[in-house]
């Protein structure tokens, strides 16, 4: 039986091969659609609506697949639930193989799109409930970063596909999308299910016994295992206390702010979307030849691409934690506006005969899809998974993830027809968009880094709820006071040569206090909770 730090790396390792398998499927379109032979096949050859078709309702799948999670992902279970998802995204796939025209191959998209809709909003919350508060960032980050690697895949077999012949060039990478699903299905089998969920649904020994496994060798009884126990708990009471469990209770405002959670989940995954990202992953090919390539040369820089976009992602396994969720927010949005304008001047020179720009186009391309791994390719995933209760936090990251596949079929669709008649102005477009997006961030984003998931639903509560957990649900918070005191034992038994200080500081939240923690005092024998956001750091 696995437990420890083997549990953990193998349930951390199942999210990323879902993020894996999400961004094969992202990118194995790329090299399909400048295929002559799927053109033909397609009926597509000079229809740039209808190749835009066949790319895009594919997100409308995802975005169903998403919405249905918020109810099957509380009845079923996170693991069952991708299960479920997995099933279903193999059908669409050897359906896909098998299209002999247009209308079966957006049948097919769709029916892909549903089981991957399912995963994409069903593994972030499996992880962020499994993962302490010091690392949940860089845990979601590093499927994240999985996600550039399906991307790799899928751009380097279609390369090496290119020199083959027939219909194997197009069918066998929209094939290959199976191994991964069942890679995936078959290792939920092995991992246990999210102590959340079972706490939240009456198994409260079963969430011990996870718990333990996570953290303390299989002791229930071990003081991390207690703690966390315990937070959980008192969240999830709390939670039934204002009785929120339906989609209506999502849109409330209600004690715990519902209504602004899920309008930060949704609004972060649009401005995600339409920062541009998939203009460049779906047509990154077409991209290219635009640029002046030829079709062999420009996948063989797709290829390069997705190394330097793999290269960007793994960046933010590090600084996610360190640095917080608004300054690479923040610093994100500049890098893609920053990027997309040049690319932008450098495609106008192209296409008034310029030859010499052409590089321009490609290294800024590559530049940007580093900077977006960098920041908000997890980001966007993260911070839904994060901000809701337990309660809602299926349901609130089923909207969330729909809304991500909606901006993903807006901007799949569009992208086709601005690159016919809006030309450079395509990637001008949207770097306004990314400066425009830096407004809401600074507004209404607050930082969530080092808290627990029970800690941020108090956060964004209001005052009167607030209270009503000093009061009721003292635990909460537990976990990152056990955490502090570990990490105040640890530093100082170290050499003092080595106690460099941070020179990082967490961002404020413009909206919401970022110091809602639990202090060293006891109330009735517990923990007690603190707010501390009139309070000035000495």
């Amino acid at each position: 039986m696995l437990k420890g730090a083997a549990l953990f790396r193998a349930s951390t390792l199942l999210a990323a091969v879902g993020f894996l398998l999400f961004g094969y499927d992202q990118g194995v379109m790329s090299g399909v659609v400048a295929n002559d032979h799927f053109k033909d096949t397609m009926n597509g050859q000079n229809n740039s609506a209808l190749i835009g078709a066949i790319v895009a309702l594919y997100e409308i799948g995802c975005m169903f697949g998403a919405l249905s999670t918020g109810k099957i992902g509380d009845i079923l279970g996170r693991r069952k639930t991708i299960r479920v998802g997995c099933l279903i995204l193999t059908i669409g796939a050897i359906l896909q193989t098998a299209a002999v025209n247009a209308p079966m191959m957006i049948i097919a998209r769709v029916i892909t799109g549903v089981g991957n809709g399912m995963n994409t909003a069903t593994i972030p919350v499996y992880q962020a409930e499994l993962s302490p508060p010091k690392s949940r960032g860089s845990h979601v980050a590093f499927e994240a970063s999985l996600l550039t690697v399906g991307v790799a895949i899928a751009y380097w077999l279609e390369y090496g596909l290119y020199f083959a012949q027939g219909e194997v060039v197009w069918r066998f990478p929209l094939a290959f999308q199976i191994v991964f699903a069942i890679i995936l299905g078959t290792a939920s089998f092995f991992l246990p299910e999210s102590p959340r969920w079972l706490q939240a649904n009456g198994y409260e020994d079963k969430c011990k016994e996870v718990l333990s496994r996570l953290w303390s060798d299989c002791d229930v009884n071990h003081p991390r295992c207690i703690s966390e126990w315990e937070e959980i708990r008192d969240g999830i009471e709390l939670e039934r206390r204002e009785g929120i469990s339906s989609y209506r209770d999502l849109f409330k405002k209600g004690k715990m702010n519902n209504r602004y959670r899920v309008l930060l989940g949704m609004g972060g995954q649009l401005i995600q979307q339409f920062g541009g990202i998939n203009v460049i992953s779906y047509y990154l090919a077409d991209v290219f030849k635009q640029a002046g390539m030829t079709t062999e040369m420009a996948m063989l820089m797709a290829g390069v691409d997705s190394i330097i976009y793999f290269i960007g992602a793994l960046t933010a396994i590090y600084t996610i934690d360190r640095l917080g969720r608004r300054w690479l927010m923040y610093w994100g949005l500049v890098g893609q506006a920053v990027t997309l304008f040049v690319v932008g001047g450098c495609q106008y020179a192209v296409e008034n005969g310029n030859t010499s720009a052409s590089p321009g186009v490609i290294v800024f391309i590559m530049l940007y899809n580093f900077v977006f791994g960098a920041a908000w390719l997890g980001l966007a995933w993260l911070y839904p998974s994060e901000i809701f209760s337990t309660a809602l936090r299926a349901k609130g990251n089923s909207m969330s993830t729909a809304a991500n596949w909606l901006g993903n079929f807006v901007v799949a669709m569009i992208a086709p027809v601005l690159f016919e008649y809006a030309k450079y102005w395509t990637f001008i477009l949207f770097a306004i968009l990314n400066v425009v997006f830096l407004i809401p961030i600074y507004l209404w984003y607050p930082e969530t880094k080092g808290k627990s998931l029970e800690e941020i639903e108090v956060l964004f509560s209001t005052a009167e709820f607030q209270a009503d957990a000093k009061s009721i649900a003292s635990h909460i918070g537990s976990v990152s006071l056990y955490e502090s005191k570990r990490d105040a034992e640890s530093f100082a038994q170290r050499p003092r040569s080595s106690r460099v200080p941070s020179i990082v500081s967490r961002p404020e939240s413009r909206r919401l206090p970022s110091s809602y923690i639990v202090s060293n005092e006891k109330t009735n024998g517990h923990d007690s909770v603190k707010d501390t956001t009139n309070e000035k750091d000495p």
